[in-house]
C-alpha cells in the first residue's frame, strides 16, 4: 500500500491550494513509515481541524491501512514546528 499517496490525496482534498500541499515518506527501520505533510500557511488548521480531528482521523485512517502490512506509520505536519514557534512572544520583556 502506497500510505504516501493515501495521505497526499486527502490532504489535498482538505487544501484550499492543492498545488501547494507536499507529501514525503521516510523508511525507518523495524516496518516503520514516517509521513510528513508540508502545507500552505492557510491550509494548516483545515488539516488539523477543529481540537485535532481531522490530523487524528487521517492517522487512523493511515494505521487501519497499514495493519494489513504489519507496518507502523506516523504522519506529522512539517510545518508544525514552525507554526509553534512563531506563534511565541518575541524578547524577555512583560507584554502589556
Amino acid at each position: 500500500m502506497d500510505y504516501r499517496a493515501l495521505v497526499e490525496y486527502v490532504a489535498k482534498t482538505l487544501a484550499e491550494k492543492p498545488d501547494e500541499v507536499l507529501v514525503e515518506s521516510f523508511e525507518r527501520g523495524g516496518g516503520t513509515v514516517a509521513i510528513k505533510v508540508k502545507l500552505a500557511d492557510g491550509d494548516v488548521g483545515r488539516f488539523i481541524g477543529k481540537a485535532g480531528r481531522n490530523i487524528e482521523a487521517i492517522r487512523t485512517l493511515v494505521r487501519v491501512a497499514s495493519l494489513r502490512d504489519r507496518k507502523r506509520v506516523f504522519v506529522d505536519l512539517a510545518n508544525e514546528a514552525n507554526k509553534q514557534h512563531e506563534s511565541r512572544p518575541r524578547g524577555g520583556g512583560v507584554q502589556a
